[in-house]
C-alpha cells in the first residue's frame, strides 16, 4: 500500500525513489549508529548523520499535502473520506499491534492516555505519531478548501512552525519555555500535528496549488541536486554549532529542514520522466507500510543491544561503539532483514488469499489477534489479569467486545464499508470464529507454551528470539493469516464484483 498517493493521479516514480530514501533516513535516525564512537555519546559523526537523516519526515509530509491538492480535486469530501479512512485503519490497527507486543513480550503496557492516543499517537509506539499528525493536518485542509481559507491555514501553520522551533534545537537560546513533558500534557514536544505535521502538509498543498512546478522547471535537475548538498550541509552546520555549541537537544527539525525539503521535492519534480518504475521506486511505493512495520526489527535489535548489556556497562558498549564494521553495516543489514521479511510475508499472504482481500481486510485482522492479546494478557489495576477464560460471563463480554469492534471497523473503515446489511452476519461469524480460536488456543495452554519458550541466561540473540515478543509476533502474522483466509470464504463474492482494489 502506498500511503501517500490515492487511486487516480498518475503515479510520480521520483517521490517513490525518494522516498525509499527517507526511510534509510529514518532506519539512521533509530539505529543511532557511531553513538558513542570513540568514546564520545553525541559525537559529531552521530550528530551529522543524525541531522542529514531529518529530511525524511517532512519530505514524507510535503509529499503527502502536494498529491492531497490533486486527488482531492473533483471530489474533495469523498476523497478525503477515504483516504482519512485507509489512515485510521492503519493507525489504529498498528497501534493496537505495538501496545500489545509491548505488553506481552517485555511486560510494560502503557497507560493509557486521549493525548497518547489520539493527538501524540505515541500510546503504542513512538514511531506511531507520524500517522495522527498527517490526519490531523489532512482533516484542516480539507475544512479550509471547504471554507476557502487555505491561505490563512498555511499562514497559521507557519505561525505554529516556528512557535515550534522553541520545542527543538533552539530552546537553548531562548529565555522562555512552552514546550516541557514535565509540566504540561498538551505541549510535551513540538514534534506534533499542529507545530510539524501542519506546516508541511499545508506546504506541499500549496505548491501544487500554486503550480510551483512550472517555475521549479525552469532550472535543470542538478541544480535541485545541488542545493539539496550544499542545505544538507548548512543543516548539519546549524544542528552541530546549537548542540556542541549551545548544548541544545537533538531536534527533529530546525531552520534549514525547510530548504533541504524543498530541494528534495524539486529535484523529484524535475528528475526526467520515466514510464516504468525503477528497483528504487517499486520499494519506495511501499514506505508507508515499511515505516509502520519498521518498529518490530528495531525492538529486536535493541533487545539483542540491551542483554549484551551495551545500554549498561560501559566496556561493552564501547566496544560495540567502536566497531566500524558494524557502525558502517547495522543499517544496511537491518534494511536487508526488514525488506526481506515484508515481502516475503507480503508475497505469501498474496498468493494465499488474493490481493483484494488483502487489501480490504488485512488491518481488521490484524485488531481482532491484537484485541484477543489484550484480553487475554493485559494486567488490570491491581495488576492481575483481566481475563479469565474459565468465567463464562467474561468470555462472553470478550466476545461480545471483539464482534461489535471488528463490525465496527469493517463497516465504516474498509474499502468495502457499503455493503449491504445483510452482510453484518458475515462479520459476526467472523468475530465469533476467530474468538474461538483464540480462546481455543488460550485453554489449550498453546499461549503459555510460548511464553515458557523463553531460555533465561541464553546468549542474547536465543534470548531475543526465545522470547515472547519474536515468538508473540510470529504468532500474530499467522493468525492474521487465518482470519484472512476465514474472511476470504466469507466475503469473496462480494469482492468479486468491486472494482479491483490495489494495496
Amino acid at each position: 500500500m502506498n500511503l501517500f498517493i490515492g487511486e487516480k493521479m498518475k503515479r510520480i516514480y521520483a517521490f517513490d525513489s525518494l522516498k525509499l530514501l527517507g526511510i534509510v533516513a529514518i532506519f539512521v535516525i533509530h539505529y543511532s549508529i557511531f553513538n558513542y564512537y570513540g568514546g564520545v555519546e553525541h559525537n559529531a559523526i552521530y550528530l551529522s548523520l543524525n541531522i542529514l537523516a531529518r529530511f525524511a519526515v517532512p519530505f514524507f509530509f510535503v509529499v503527502a499535502g502536494y498529491l492531497y491538492y490533486f486527488q482531492s480535486m473533483t471530489d474533495s469530501g469523498a476523497y478525503t473520506k477515504r483516504y482519512l479512512a485507509k489512515l485510521i485503519r492503519m493507525y489504529v490497527s498498528w497501534t493496537l499491534i505495538y501496545f500489545v507486543l509491548v505488553g506481552v513480550g517485555y511486560q510494560f503496557w502503557r497507560p493509557y492516555s486521549f493525548l497518547a492516543a489520539f493527538y501524540h499517537g505515541t500510546f503504542g509506539s513512538e514511531i506511531m505519531w507520524f500517522m495522527p499528525a498527517l490526519m490531523i493536518a489532512v482533516l484542516l485542509q480539507f475544512i479550509a478548501k471547504k471554507f476557502n481559507a487555505c491561505f490563512a491555514l498555511f499562514i497559521v501553520a507557519c505561525m505554529l512552525h516556528l512557535i515550534g522551533l522553541s520545542g527543538q534545537s533552539y530552546q537553548a537560546l531562548l529565555p522562555f519555555e512552552i514546550f516541557n513533558p514535565e509540566t504540561n500534557t498538551f505541549f510535551i514536544n513540538s514534534r506534533d500535528p499542529l507545530f510539524f505535521g501542519l506546516f508541511y502538509v499545508t506546504l506541499g498543498y500549496h505548491l501544487a496549488k500554486v503550480n510551483a512546478v512550472s517555475l521549479i522547471k525552469k532550472l535543470p535537475w542538478p541544480v535541485y541536486l545541488l542545493g539539496t548538498v550544499l542545505f544538507s550541509g548548512l543543516s548539519v552546520a546549524e544542528g552541530l554549532w546549537l548542540i556542541l555549541g549551545h548544548g541544545a537537544i537533538i531536534a527533529d527539525y530546525y531552520i534549514m529542514t525547510l530548504p533541504v525539503t524543498l530541494s528534495f521535492i524539486a529535484l523529484a519534480l524535475t528528475l526526467p520522466t520515466v514510464n516504468k518504475p525503477s528497483w528504487f521506486a517499486k520499494i519506495g511505493e511501499h514506505s508507508g507500510e515499511i515505516y509502520l512495520n519498521h518498529g518490530v526489527l528495531n525492538s529486536m535489535v535493541m533487545s539483542v543491544f540491551w542483554y549484551m548489556g551495551v545500554f549498561s556497562d560501559p566496556e561493552v558498549r564501547a566496544v560495540v561503539a567502536n566497531n566500524l564494521t558494524l557502525q558502517i553495516l547495522l543499517v544496511p543489514l537491518a534494511l536487508a532483514v526488514n525488506f526481506t521479511f515484508y515481502f516475503a510475508i507480503r508475497s505469501l499472504f498474496r498468493r494465499c488469499f488474493g490481493k483484494q482481500t488483502l487489501s480490504a481486510y488485512r488491518e481488521s485482522a490484524m485488531i481482532l489477534s491484537a484485541l484477543w492479546l489484550i484480553f487475554i494478557y493485559a494486567p488490570n489495576g491491581q495488576g492481575e489479569n483481566l481475563f479469565n477464560n474459565q468465567n463464562p460471563m467474561t468470555v462472553f463480554i470478550a466476545v461480545c467486545i471483539c464482534c461489535t469492534a471488528y463490525y465496527s471497523f469493517v463497516r465504516w473503515l474498509t474499502p468495502v464499508s457499503d455493503q449491504k446489511s445483510s452482510l453484518a452476519i458475515k462479520h459476526i461469524i467472523v468475530g465469533a470464529a476467530v474468538s474461538g480460536y483464540w480462546l481455543a488456543l488460550s485453554a489449550s495452554g498453546v499461549l503459555e507454551m510460548l511464553r515458557s519458550l523463553y531460555q533465561e541466561g541464553a546468549n542474547p540473540f536465543i534470548l531475543v528470539l526465545s522470547g515472547p515478543f519474536v515468538t508473540f509476533s510470529l504468532l500474530i502474522v499467522f493468525s492474521v493469516g487465518i482470519t484472512l483466509g476465514l474472511q476470504k470464504w466469507l466475503y469473496m463474492p462480494n469482492l468479486n464484483s468491486r472494482e479491483q482494489v490495489t494495496p
